[in-house]
């Protein structure tokens, strides 16, 4: 199963959508280099598949935006219905809690726990300038050549970015649940302007628009080399615009499997990117950092399974790929479709996962995956005790599982009867092609998607939706077993 990069604003229900676009005034809206920016930092992280996710690029820019948006305007989303309010955290999940500052998290006693118990300590970390690389890792060489200057950019001059070299990363918090590892690294510096004004923040002072970014995800457990099988996410700056004395980089590694218990030592490397010209950004230097951290309490968790079987039809937005990708709506038979789902209690909150699922003859890998992705396809309405909550998609996604996160903690369960899951297909009723990748204002006309006509080809620098429509399957709902 491979995995879609979703469309956060997509999961927020209307509501949720109405109270985001009402916060957003004229100048809080991204300006054409923050744009930019974005567009290069997914460039760089998907450059080694980029003709594979040429056409979800723009789905990615997205998510990144809204991301920004959550981080600078300190937007909450609702958590929970009224009639749940004896609910310990009723919004809070893993990515809501890790969004706020470390020094300023509301209290929750799980995550503070896992924190805890995973013993971080900060080993250290240095800076090294482009042009200097020490040849420790497969692109050194490449990237010390490149910074003697190229035809897309100019010479790095040791001299103009010497005072990077006092960059120190400490280890502000980790967070470690057996899926999922989370590192804040604090940077106290005097310039941090120079890599807050990338987010909308002009009014700080600066000499250069630096970006940072994890490529590198290095360490060994217990002594051992590892293979870390997820995959490093570019950091991103939590930080009060107000000030510019500093600023905390997260990290955000999925796992497709959980480490091995024992201590992990582990080594980050943040690339810094000077972004003046965000069409010929290019690296300037690079920050090491190692730290270590215990596995053994966060691969502790209780895990239930079950069986959901779906039947029925319904309208499914499928995506073909190949030489020529398509897009179209068309009716689906889910007779003999099982899905298996894996239920934890982790400390964040409640994660569903679907893990494996048996297929029926008329089901091949490509239909499934439009079915296992975000922005549509499968979705729940989830209700406890009868009440029907919200639920967000995890910003790391776990390796290759499709897995949603309910505000759901294990405080709760003593006031939990159930929890009950009501399958549902959501499909794109319309969508606005995107003629430029630079620029998200060159919009081609809208094009509607009617059920069951042919597919139309996929535009070329990926689209916006315009609207979508959902078909619950209410034969197939389940109640989820409690621990």
């Amino acid at each position: 199963m491979k995995n879609k990069l979703e469309h956060t604003f997509d999961n927020m229900n209307e509501t949720q959508r109405e109270t985001l676009c009402g916060a957003l005034g004229e100048a809080n809206v991204m300006d054409e280099r923050t744009a930019a920016r974005i567009q290069a930092r997914i460039d760089r992280k998907l450059s080694k598949k980029r003709s594979a996710m040429r056409v979800l690029r723009p789905l990615a820019i997205a998510a990144a935006a809204c991301a920004v948006i959550f981080l600078t305007l300190g937007f909450t989303v609702p958590g929970v219905a009224d009639g749940l309010y004896r609910l310990a955290h009723p919004d809070t999940t893993t990515d809501s809690y890790f969004m706020q500052q470390p020094d300023e998290h509301e209290p929750v006693k799980e995550i503070e726990q896992a924190i805890e118990s995973a013993n971080p300590e900060n080993i250290g970390g240095c800076v090294e300038l482009a042009g200097s690389y020490s040849g420790e890792l497969p692109n050194d060489a490449e990237l010390n050549k490149e910074a003697a200057g190229t035809d897309e950019h100019p010479a790095v001059d040791p001299d103009e970015y010497a005072y990077l070299l006092s960059l120190k990363p400490e280890l502000k918090e980790l967070y470690y649940d057996g899926s999922r590892l989370i590192v804040n690294a604090y940077f106290e510096c005097p310039f941090a302007g120079d890599f807050l004004v990338g987010f909308g923040n002009k009014e700080i002072a600066h000499r250069h628009n630096l970006d940072m970014m994890t490529f590198e995800v290095l360490g060994t457990v217990n002594g051992t080399p590892y293979e870390f099988g997820g995959y490093g996410h570019g950091v991103i700056p939590v930080f009060d615009k107000k000030e510019a004395n500093g600023f905390t980089m997260q990290t955000d590694i999925d796992l497709s499997t959980p480490l091995p218990d024992g201590t992990v030592e582990m080594t980050l490397y943040y690339y810094i990117y000077n972004c003046d010209d965000p069409e010929i950004e290019y690296n300037v230097a690079r920050v090491k950092h190692q730290f270590s951290f215990d596995t053994t309490a966060g691969n502790k968790h209780e895990t239930k399974t079950c069986e959901l079987k779906l039947s029925g039809s319904a309208p499914l937005t499928v995506t073909e790929t190949g030489e020529s990708a398509k897009i179209g709506n068309r009716t689906v038979s889910f007779d003999g479709l099982t899905l298996n789902l894996e239920t934890t209690f982790l400390p964040g909150g409640m994660t569903i996962a679907i893990n494996t699922y048996t297929l029926p003859d008329s089901f091949d890998e490509e239909l499934m995956n439009s079915i296992l992705t975000y922005h549509e396809g499968l979705q729940f309405d989830v209700y406890v005790n009868g009440e029907r909550i919200e639920y967000s998609v995890p910003n790391s996604l776990g390796g290759d599982r499709w897995k949603i996160e309910l505000p759901v903690h294990a405080e709760d369960l003593p006031e939990i009867r159930s929890i009950r899951l009501v399958p549902k297909i959501v499909r794109i009723t319309g969508i606005v092609p995107i003629l430029d990748p630079t620029d998200g204002s060159k919009k081609g006309d809208p094009i509607v998607l009617t059920v069951d006509d042919a597919p139309i080809g996929m535009p070329a620098y990926g689209f916006n939706l315009l609207g979508w429509e959902e078909t619950v399957l209410s034969d197939c709902a389940i109640e989820l077993p409690l621990p």
